[in-house]
């Protein structure tokens, strides 16, 4: 059994899972698990039904879809969740004005933080992050989209630094 674990963040291009699961004509596989909000997965119910609604209606046809597993988290970084026996601390963070987008903390010994689709921190999460927060980062992977410039929901390179 192959132990996948994807966290989303934001939901275009979930689609294309299927084709890092193994092929099958039934979909008979095991389904890659898929950690999100309530928030996320009304999202993804709503630009990807066949996702989510398994059954079949009378006389449809099978087709080849990611087998997804979903579990709902909390936004909230003081409610850490444990997939393949690694803690997770989500980060919320702002993608755009008014989308709050899940990132990462997660190591014991040593602690990475992947932050990504972000123009801006809330507060809250800048201070986990921090050395008088979580403590000491040893590895910061951050989301930066253009060399120069600015972007309204991602960080560019002069805003990363």
């Amino acid at each position: 059994m192959s132990c996948w674990v994807f966290v989303l963040c934001l939901v275009l291009g979930l689609d294309d899972i299927r084709v890092v699961q193994p092929h099958s004509p039934t979909n008979d596989i095991d389904p890659t698990v898929i950690y999100l909000t309530q928030y996320a997965m009304d999202s993804v119910a709503s630009k990807f039904p066949y996702l989510v609604w398994k059954k079949l209606r009378e006389g449809q046809e099978v087709r080849q879809v990611a087998q997804l597993d979903w579990r709902i988290i909390e936004d909230d970084y003081d409610k850490p969740f444990v997939a393949s026996g690694l803690k997770f601390v989500p980060l919320p963070v702002m993608h755009g004005e008014d989308y709050i987008c899940l990132c990462f903390l997660f190591g014991e010994k040593s602690k990475v933080a992947y932050i990504s689709d972000v123009p801006r921190f809330p507060s809250n999460t800048e201070y986990v992050i921090s050395k008088s927060g979580s403590g000491q980062l040893d590895l910061l992977i951050m989301d930066c989209l253009y060399k120069k410039g600015s972007h309204n929901v991602h960080l560019c390179l002069p805003q990363s630094m």
